[in-house]
């Protein structure tokens, strides 16, 4: 699944692709089952935080900050030795969770998460969570629990015992390919004759859409959006802020209200 992109490569099988997309249709199902009663997020036990109890300290803690995913799967993993430790899942279940997260090259460790950092995680997130720690974890493999009554030291004890078994996994637990790095932006897969085609794509969209009474609004060297009296008539502000923009010939023009020709039958101030 992981080397065809979910079946989407060249050359993937009928089998592969069949496979990825029930995976990803009853995924998503599920996730719409769980969520869709609570679109404004004011119940706060939810399934889906399983793996986002401690993660965001992950994602921030390094100095290259680990990928989303990667954070979430140490705080899953983890949470699985947690669940495990309170006899909530089975030791077959917790082997298998975690020798399929190292086959999957997932991070289910890393060496900057210790006892200092999961007390600040454990308060951060008691912080969003109305005081309470609703640390979901499985029980069994397949079902949830929330846990509110974990204090530090059964926390610790967990990550002390959740170390000592990534002993006995590639790399300590540390995942492939964790780090974010300049393929996450997009911008190493274009060369320098493709990126300056694009400026060039997006400066005469500026001067076509984005001029006021034919001069290019320019910030700093560069076009700003190409809407300006434009598309939408919205010009970067709202209600009564009055905004300067300079001119390419470093005039400025006031302009009020952030919306100006085009909007609610109003063209430069006036009527229409």
């Amino acid at each position: 699944l992981i080397d065809t992109g979910f079946g989407r490569t060249d050359g993937a099988s009928d089998e592969v692709r069949d496979a990825a997309d029930k995976i990803n249709r009853e995924g998503i199902h599920e996730m719409l089952k769980l969520e869709t009663p609570n679109l404004h997020e004011i119940g706060l036990d939810r399934v889906i935080a399983y793996g986002h109890t401690w993660s965001p300290l992950h994602e921030l803690v390094p100095e290259t900050p680990l990928r989303h995913g990667h954070a979430i799967s140490i705080d899953m993993a983890y949470s699985a030795t947690l669940a495990n430790s309170r006899k909530l899942l089975s030791d077959e279940e917790h082997r298998r969770i975690l020798t399929l997260f190292s086959r999957a090259g997932l991070s289910m460790d890393h060496h900057q998460f210790d006892e200092d950092i999961l007390g600040k995680g454990t308060q951060a997130i008691l912080k969003t969570r109305d005081g309470k720690l609703r640390a979901a974890v499985p029980n069994p493999l397949g079902s949830c629990t929330f846990l509110n009554d974990v204090d530090h030291a059964e926390l610790s004890a967990a990550l002390r015992r959740h170390k000592q078994i990534m002993k006995g996994y590639p790399r300590n637990g540390e995942g492939l390919e964790a780090f974010v790095d300049a393929s996450d932006t997009g911008y190493t897969d274009n060369n320098q004759a493709e990126v300056e085609a694009l400026e060039a794509a997006a400066e005469e969209a500026g001067n076509l859409n984005g001029s006021m009474d034919g001069t290019n609004v320019v910030h700093g060297g560069h076009i700003m959006n190409g809407h300006v009296n434009g598309v939408n008539g919205h010009v970067n502000g709202l209600n009564g802020h009055v905004i300067e923009e300079k001119l390419a010939n470093g005039s400025t023009k006031g302009l009020t209200h952030g919306l100006t020709n085009g909007v609610n039958g109003f063209t430069n101030g006036a009527k229409a």
